[in-house]
């Protein structure tokens, strides 16, 4: 008997599952859901391609649809349409990633911006040429995507700062985008942490209050703790600041009482959560694992005789 899957989301975890599933002994129907108009996640929207050419996705996409697999791009599930999902398929998994980035209460526009929403606008909307009118940039972040935002601002204006709160041993971001980043002329303000986001009579940004840090003993993140150094406040000047400050999962979107548990089954019947949207923000690495992983316990299930 062929079983029904829908997937929400064609970010790695989500097409890594369907690529799984498609090897698989058994048999499955198999539809992807995604709001963009690609396959790729994060990956297309958020990674630049100067640092991941994107070649390998029109790749996977290909053998997806010569497998069967069927995609709908462009696709928003809201409430309504999850409710449809749980009514026609035997599985439904959520791969939606960690959507909602943190901006610690700071509005954003006229001259702040979050992180991966920088992102998209270089590397969808293409807006290189708008954020030309910027002179000096500070990134507030010390991961990943910051230091992608870190090396795209690089290349359209001169004067850019990650300013970052521990130091360089702690930073999470990767060590070869680290010396990218400074390679490409980026500077990095170590043991630095921003309190206010300051604005000028119109509006616009026109600086950052920052404090100091020091270290302390670990944390549960088994990173070493920091602390405000006293009376240490000083101001940077800027006219950007992207907040590249972490990210959470939403699930009021599709369903208000969806949650993750301890299991990739979530507190809905037959729903599945998966990728960043289980774990919280990782790496590709971690989102293809994730993928590998679901097609395994689906496959236990299917081979079980029960959905």
């Amino acid at each position: 008997m062929t079983r029904k899957i829908a997937i929400i989301g064609a970010g790695p975890a989500g097409y890594t599952l369907a690529q799984e599933l498609v090897k698989a002994e058994n048999q499955y129907q198999i539809d992807i859901f995604d709001k963009e108009a690609e396959i790729g996640g994060a990956i297309y929207t958020g990674i630049p391609e100067y640092r991941m050419p994107k070649t390998f996705l029109e790749k996977a996409y290909n053998g997806l649809v010569e497998a069967g697999v069927k995609f709908h791009f462009n696709t928003f599930v809201d409430q309504a349409k999850f409710k449809e999902l749980q009514a026609d398929y035997d599985y439904v998994v959520v791969a939606i990633g960690a959507q909602i980035e943190n901006t610690f209460g700071f509005e954003t526009g006229n001259g702040v911006v979050a992180g991966l929403t920088l992102l998209y606008d270089l590397n969808i909307n293409h807006k290189q040429e708008e954020f030309k009118k910027y002179k000096k940039a500070i990134v507030w972040g010390g991961g990943n995507v910051a230091m992608d935002c870190a090396r795209s601002l690089v290349r359209i204006i001169d004067d850019v700062t990650i300013v970052y709160r521990r130091s360089l041993q702690e930073m999470p971001a990767s060590p070869a985008e680290i010396k990218a980043c400074e390679k490409e002329g980026v500077k990095i303000a170590f043991l630095n942490n921003i309190k206010d986001i300051l604005k000028d009579e119109n509006g616009n940004v026109c600086g950052v209050q920052v404090a100091k840090m020091e270290l302390g003993e670990m944390d549960e993140s088994g990173r070493a703790s920091c602390h405000e150094v006293k009376d240490s406040l000083f101001t940077m000047d800027c006219d950007l600041v992207a907040m590249a400050i972490g990210q959470k999962v939403d699930f009021t979107p599709l369903n208000s009482d969806l949650k993750t548990t301890d299991t990739h089954a979530s507190s809905l019947e037959n729903v599945y959560i998966i990728g960043d949207a289980f774990t919280g923000p990782k790496t590709i690495g971690s989102a293809v694992m994730e993928g590998k992983k679901i097609a395994k316990e689906i496959e236990a299930k299917y081979n079980e005789g029960t959905k």
